[in-house]
């Protein structure tokens, strides 16, 4: 797929690779103070190619760090990588030189072969800012109590649904995390978990991974190769973006067509491409529809995957963490007796509610690793930070330093309780969303769904292990993939509801909402 042995591709490698060192030499020495940062030693023409981690790969980030400091560099082929464990660093590189670290890396396979120009891949300049501005008029502070409703019923319908089929339950928090960020973005209703839609979000889920792995392309290393002819013996990697190029075209155009014609119709049902089609009268250009039709797109993407990741995180930890499962239900059922069911007007009553839904940020962020880039070169502490490199934000090591969270291995959500004399560690939330300009918009969204389907789920269920033929519990490892987004490997748990009476109740209080 990705490589092939012709004369052409080969030359152009040996070109490239002969050319690589001798760049990095040229920007040594044209800043005559600085030095690249420390890192493992090289080798001629790959670089760190081979030291560059394969699986756990924000952990090993994090340990490398011990040996070569919170910021070292490592360099695969001719493209550069710069690795920031330490979040002091991180926020003063992103937060305070924004200006400079706002940019994405560039990824010729992703951006110039399969074409993908929504927020995740643009650079910082007028473009992203255009688009940062349309979508700040869906997710804003001011308009995040207007989404509750929805996010009440998305959840309440995903807790019968795991109830109808408790097996299904990962399908199923794919389903829910799709069908909220639809049906407030084109104002569909997504029937279940065998949707199209459903289908499309998770394919375009996995091609984003597959189209960014660092390592992947070797088109990422040597951008000429784009030009290579799909029909070439060894140009697999262009055939494979055409496909992927349009299974993700798909996903982008699919459920706006499908507002758009509700709307033509005269089925306007209130969301947030419908107010952007009609908050003028004057006829949108083509550039105005794309703008919408991708500005969604990124919401859409970016909405549902992170979120059925938390989800599933958080069942797999309550199989590790019982007794934490438990002292959440009994905060619950000392609240509403099980005679009603909570929602987002309630979450100040639910303390130790919201310390779990921060540790669980904590524990295992959706997105791991965050890259930057910067458009010219930089000298941070000495060091010289090239024009371009990959300036990764390491956030799973943030969330793992025992200097900010003592004992990091370990699940516990009192560490965020306010007790007396005790000093409350680092809110997760004010960390794992990025940072300065590049910061996740839907911040307050992505919580407030994870919140309300946990709080939902312990209404409902108890989540245990399930038993082997012995009737010994089976514990799952507690592992997780390494894409974009950092998904918990698949497992098999048992959930089952704590009474009749309080699906009967979840089923009064979403009927009465619709």
């Amino acid at each position: 797929m990705l490589l092939g042995t012709t004369y052409l591709i080969t030359l152009l490698t040996l070109l490239s690779i002969g050319i690589a060192p001798l760049f990095t030499l040229w920007r040594r020495k044209r800043t005559s103070e600085a030095y690249l940062p420390p890192g493992p030693p090289a080798l001629p023409f790959v670089g760190n190619l081979f030291q560059l981690p394969r699986k756990s790969v924000p952990r090993t980030f994090a340990t490398m760090s011990q040996q070569y400091g919170p910021l070292y560099y490592m360099r695969v082929i001719n493209r550069h990588f710069v690795i920031v464990n330490d979040l002091d660093l991180a926020r003063m590189l992103f937060d305070k030189r924004g200006a400079i670290y706002s940019h994405r890396p560039r990824l010729p396979m992703a951006q110039e072969v399969v074409k993908r120009d929504t927020m995740l891949f643009m650079n910082y300049g007028p473009e992203f800012r255009k688009s940062r501005k349309l979508v700040s008029t869906f997710l804003n502070q001011r308009n995040a109590s207007k989404y509750w409703p929805a996010q009440e019923i998305e959840s309440l319908k995903f807790v019968l649904a795991v109830q109808r089929n408790p097996s299904d339950w990962l399908k199923l928090t794919r389903w829910t995390a799709t069908s909220l960020v639809i049906r407030l973005l084109y104002g569909i209703e997504v029937q279940n978990k065998d949707d199209a839609l459903v289908g499309l979000a998770e394919d375009f889920a996995r091609l984003t991974t597959e189209t960014t792995e660092p390592g992947r392309w070797l088109v990422d290393a040597f951008p000429i190769l784009r030009h290579v002819p799909a029909w070439l013996p060894g140009a697999g990697f262009k055939r494979w973006a055409k496909r992927a190029k349009a299974r993700m075209d798909e996903f982008a155009t699919l459920p706006y067509v499908m507002a758009k014609d509700k709307i033509e119709k005269g089925d306007i049902t209130p969301c947030w491409t419908a107010e952007k089609l009609l908050e003028t009268t004057e006829p949108l250009t083509e550039q105005d529809e794309k703008e919408i039709r991708h500005t969604a797109t990124s919401m859409y993407s970016g909405g549902s995957d992170t979120t059925n990741a938390m989800v599933a995180t958080f069942i797999l930890l309550m199989l590790h963490y019982p007794e934490v499962q438990k002292k959440a239900q009994e905060e619950i059922d000392s609240v509403t007796g099980g005679t009603w069911v909570p929602g987002m007007r309630d979450r100040e009553r639910f303390p130790y509610i919201n310390c779990l839904v921060k540790e669980l940020f904590r524990f295992s962020p959706a997105v791991p690793l965050v890259p930057h880039s910067l458009h010219e070169d930089d000298v941070v502490e000495g060091y010289l930070i090239p024009k371009g490199s990959w300036v990764m934000a390491n956030m799973w090591a943030f969330m793992h330093d025992e200097a900010r969270y003592p004992d990091p291995e370990t699940f516990t959500p009192e560490r965020f309780e306010a007790r007396p004399g005790v000093e409350p560690q680092d809110d997760p939330l004010d960390i794992v969303f990025g940072f300065g300009r590049r910061a996740c918009p839907g911040y307050l969204l992505g919580v407030a769904s994870v919140y309300l389907n946990i709080v939902h789920l312990l209404f409902a269920f108890d989540i245990a292990p399930v038993k082997d033929a012995a009737g010994a519990s089976v514990l799952p490892p507690i592992e997780f993939s390494d894409g974009h987004v950092a998904h918990a490997k698949p497992f098999e748990c048992d959930i089952r509801e704590r009474s009749a009476e309080r699906i009967a109740l979840i089923e009064h209080t979403a009927h009465s909402m619709q």
